[in-house]
């Protein structure tokens, strides 16, 4: 059973792409690592997350979605890291969130690992890797999957 519609539609909440170091979005693929860690959150309407494995791969490879958005103090946050596979030592998450006074615990509902791992330089002109992530219009979403998904359908 496919996780979305033929035509790609954009799902419930906005969708982004999301700049993540290759060792944590291969932990994200492989299900181990439940919960991203951000210092900071656009906002909770966010409903997808489209990595984009950062250097040395630099490419798009999958799809999360996301189940909820926790803002937390330190100490709450390493909780729901510990127990959702956060992909972080203790004091890599201290050293991380050091300075903020509450960071984000995104939690992760379902993934695809995409058919094909695709360079965002091919989708957007111009294309340069986000600090932290990149909004994608109702337009680039289904551009995206599609890229991603070729046996998933078109628009």
């Amino acid at each position: 059973m496919s996780l979305f519609p033929e035509s790609f539609e954009q799902p419930s909440g906005r969708a982004v792409l999301l700049s993540i170091k290759p060792k944590y979005a291969d932990l994200i693929l492989a299900g181990t690592k439940r919960v991203e860690l951000r210092r900071s959150w656009p906002s909770n309407d966010i409903g997808v997350m489209v990595l984009y494995s950062s250097s040395p791969k630099q490419r798009l490879v999958g799809v999360a979605f996301i189940d909820r958005i926790e803002e937390c103090d330190f100490e709450s946050l390493w909780t729901l890291a510990d127990a959702n596979g956060g992909g972080v030592t203790y004091d890599e998450l201290k050293a991380y969130v050091k300075g903020k006074k509450t960071a984000f615990g995104v939690m992760i509902q379902r993934i695809k690992i995409a058919e094909v791992q695709v360079d965002p330089k091919d989708l957007f002109a111009n294309f340069t890797p986000p600090q932290s992530f990149l909004y994608l219009g109702p337009n680039d979403f289904p551009r995206v999957m599609r890229a991603m998904f070729p046996s998933e359908g078109s628009v």
